[in-house]
């Protein structure tokens, strides 16, 4: 699969992950405990998100949703790990497969 496709396939997991924050917005402290668990504010990435993640709960929507080279960017350092389950990564990344394969 090439980066554009990739991009896509993670464009679209987030935006599962953010109807899942619009419907509980507690799911955002998975994402806040994941940035204390990796804990490297030595990275550029990790402030970014540190950041973001303190902002109202439509605004970090709203960067989820970006389908524009900046939001590319961010969510190539997702901190959202864990929003979704293995299970529905797996079938995500099987049907998103699936539909590039026949194009």
């Amino acid at each position: 699969m090439n980066h554009p496709a990739l991009d896509h396939r993670s464009l679209m997991m987030h935006r599962i992950i953010a109807e899942r924050l619009r419907a509980n917005p507690s799911l955002l402290e998975t994402a806040r405990a994941n940035m204390t668990r990796w804990n490297c504010p030595e990275r550029g990435w990790w402030r970014e998100w540190s950041g973001i993640l303190e902002r109202a709960l439509a605004e970090i929507i709203a960067v989820l949703e970006r389908d524009d080279e900046e939001g590319c960017r961010l969510r190539q350092s997702s901190p959202f790990a864990g929003i979704l389950s293995p299970q529905e990564v797996w079938k995500l990344n099987r049907e998103f497969k699936e539909t590039h394969e026949t194009r």
